[in-house]
């Protein structure tokens, strides 16, 4: 993949502040590409661990299977602190994104699979950490694990100004 510089490099976060944004993020976009050359990106919840992103999903057979098989280039986008706002005459919105790129491979059962769900478990619903063993013998043979290799992060941000604090509107787009 060519690596072309970032337009607003002034907006440039460091590797490590993008990690932090993947860290912060809910979700993540996964793209890929299927086998006729079609983009396909699919919203998927993920934990990160050190340089691997992980997502689970059944282990029946679908379009996002057959595109990592495919072809396992692979870019996970995620977008955080999102925050439309108006200053000195200019609609923007705050923000800060990351994005991953690397390559898709699929996690065999053992120490990493079960490290992956329950990683991904503790992150979503930690209140149930008790009962993710028992969870994982009931699904786990229905449950696949993918990894995202991480071979290249880039992050970019745009700071909130101080004077559009009160005409800034959360996550919605809706005027105050």
């Amino acid at each position: 993949m060519t690596d072309h510089p970032m337009r607003r490099s002034d907006r440039a976060l460091s590797p490590d502040e993008a990690l932090a944004v993947l860290d912060d993020a809910a979700f993540v976009t996964l793209s890929t590409v299927d086998e006729e050359g079609h983009p396909y990106g699919v919203p998927l919840s993920f934990v990160r661990r050190e340089s691997t992103l992980y997502v689970h999903a059944t282990n029946q057979n679908g379009l996002k299977f057959d595109c990592f098989r495919h072809d396992a280039r692979a870019c996970a986008t995620a977008v955080t602190d999102v925050v439309p706002f108006f200053a000195n005459g200019d609609f923007s919105t705050y923000y800060r994104s990351a994005m991953a790129f690397g390559f898709m491979r699929e996690v065999e059962p053992g120490v990493e699979f079960k490290r992956a769900l329950v990683d991904l478990c503790t992150k979503y619903v930690p209140e149930a950490k008790a009962h993710i063993g028992e969870a994982m013998r009931c699904e786990g043979p229905n449950t696949s694990v993918w990894a995202l290799d991480i071979r290249r992060v880039t992050g970019k941000a745009q700071p909130l100004p101080p004077s559009s604090a009160a005409l800034a509107s959360p996550n919605t787009g809706q005027a105050r």
